[in-house]
Order: structure tokens, then sequence, then C-alpha cells
């Protein structure tokens, strides 16, 4: 299992695939319970998957991708489009991940932050949005893939949701005078 999981990963990062295809999927073109299929046969464990009060998938990797911790991964609650995909990759597997990176998108965008050591890498191929940045205090990496769209759709659908929630607690609880 876990050489089938490298191999897909391998496979996303290494082969002339458009940007939009995780898992050999195509994440333009696929929904939620699709890519979720793909994304458990690759196996990868479930912590949690989205349902009514939660906006995203939860994965545990370290059983399939030896340098995987984590994989978060949003969808657009109406329609069940990819919103986002997040790896927390262990910190000393930055460069590596990076070089991969490099080969498969070209010279990215950086983004300096107030040290040397504090970049943040950016892509943007086929309308996927990718970010890859070392996060010092937490001692991971992180790579992002994000549609634009969808992301700000799931977003804002979670902000309405925040504010229905809110507002349902307001009518519960009365009023403290």
């Amino acid at each position: 299992m876990q050489r089938i999981f490298l191999s897909l990963l391998l496979l996303t990062l290494s082969s002339s695939l458009p940007a939009f295809e995780l898992f050999g999927t195509n994440i333009n073109d696929t929904d939620r319970n699709k890519l979720r299929d793909v994304i458990r046969n690759s196996g990868a464990n479930v912590v949690r998957e989205a349902g009514d009060d939660n906006w995203y998938d939860i994965y545990d990797m370290s059983a399939s991708f030896t340098q995987g911790k984590r994989l978060f991964v949003g969808y657009e609650k109406a329609a069940g489009k990819f919103a986002f995909a997040e790896y927390q990759l262990p910190f000393d597997y930055f460069n590596t991940m990076l070089l991969r990176l490099k080969a498969k998108y070209g010279e990215p965008k950086i983004q300096y932050g107030g040290y040397e050591s504090d970049k943040q890498y950016f892509w943007q191929v086929d309308g996927i949005d990718i970010n890859f940045k070392q996060e010092w205090a937490k001692n991971i990496s992180r790579l992002v893939y994000s549609s634009a769209e969808n992301l700000q759709s799931l977003q804002l659908g979670y902000q309405q949701f925040k504010a229905g929630k809110f507002s349902e607690s307001l009518k519960v609880n009365e009023s403290y005078y």
C-alpha cells in the first residue's frame, strides 16, 4: 500500500500530467465522493470526513507515505467540487520536495518573510494555485493545492454557517440582562 501511495504522489510530482491531477485524478473535473475513493484507495487512513459541521477531510498519510503526516482536503459544499488539498510533510523533507516541484512546475515566485529562511514558493498552473512553505514553529512543511474559485466558495459558505450557528445560539440563550 505504501508503494502505491508513493507511486501516485511521485507520479503527480514527476510526470508531465497537468497540475490539476492529484492521485491520478483531474481535480477540476471530479467531485467529493470520487476523490475520497481515490485517496482511500491510495492507502490513506481516514481521520475525519467532512459533514454538516466539518468543512474538510483529514487523512493520516503515515501508513501509506513515509514522508507524509497529514492530508487535509476541502470541497465546495453545494456541488462538492475540489477547493484545496494540503499536505503536512516532515520539515527535513522540504528540499527534496522543493526540487521535485521545481522540476514539475518550473521556477516558482518567491515571497520572502522576515528572515532569509522564511520563504514561500508559489506556482499557478492550469487554474490551480500551488503554495509550498516551511513552518519553523511547527517543524513541518506544507504543500497546498487550491482552486481559488472553489476555495472562495467554501470560505463564504463557512462564514455563513458560522454566522447562522452564532445566530441560533443567540436565540437559544436569553440575554444576560
